[in-house]
């Protein structure tokens, strides 16, 4: 995850292809909206459970950088952090899809929930760049542009971000379908697996191995304290 976080802010920052305080701004922004999503996502499952989850803490994270992504370099300070929230709420809310008879009549397979942070949060980031760009803040860079709907009443950019929207949704829907299409089509390389082998892990039934059980390998019994647990005197 630090990983991650650490190149987005240079992916944001870095599209402005110029040194300048629009670049500086888009880098702050990111990582405020990454943080506040974080945040976010956390304390509703805390609130919810009654525990900390680091698994939430990371999906908030990753629901605000594909949330400010859009709007890197178009938006001040507060109005990122308003994105934050906003990305954290309806990413959790969108990832309760995959649990729905909807989803298991379509065999929805989505093990790293790219669905709810990275196709909602792309979607709702690019409409919410139409609503609320800044001409002031692209100004930095010494960009003209006409800012969005409700700080520079510029309707007509909302239009302008929901095409662009639908267009990546086709673009990426269809493109994947197809490469999956083409893959499946062959001999060798399609997947043949059943709906157990899916549940457990393609890394696990199609080549006989685990990332996540690599990790703790060698360490599966180990306790930090002699008897496992904390006691005090």
């Amino acid at each position: 995850m630090i990983i991650i976080w650490g190149s987005w802010l240079a992916f944001d920052a870095g599209t402005t292809l110029t040194l300048s305080f629009q670049s500086v701004m888009a880098l702050c922004v990111t990582n405020l909206c990454a943080s506040t999503g974080a945040l976010t996502w956390a304390s509703m499952t805390y609130f919810e459970t009654g525990k900390w989850s680091l698994d939430s803490t990371f999906m908030g994270a990753i629901a605000g950088l594909v949330m400010i992504t859009p709007a890197a370099g178009f938006i001040d300070l507060p109005t990122s952090l308003f994105f934050g929230v906003l990305g954290a709420i309806v990413c959790r809310q969108a990832l309760r899809i995959k649990f729905t008879d909807f989803a298991r009549r379509w065999k929805w397979v989505d093990n790293g929930d790219t669905f709810a942070t990275h196709c909602v949060g792309g979607f709702l980031g690019t409409i919410c760049t139409g609503l609320f760009a800044q001409k002031a803040v692209a100004a930095y860079g010494g960009v003209e542009v006409d800012g969005g709907v409700f700080l520079d009443g510029n309707i007509r950019q909302l239009g302008i971000q929901a095409v662009e929207a639908l267009i990546g949704f086709t673009w990426s829907f269809v493109g994947s379908f197809a490469i999956i299409a083409l893959i499946d089509c062959i001999p060798g390389l399609e997947v043949l697996a059943e709906d157990k082998e899916v549940i457990v892990g393609m890394d696990a039934s199609q080549m006989d191995e685990s990332l996540y059980e690599a990790q703790w390998q060698g360490e599966e019994d180990y306790k930090p304290l002699a008897n496992g647990s904390i006691v005090l005197d």
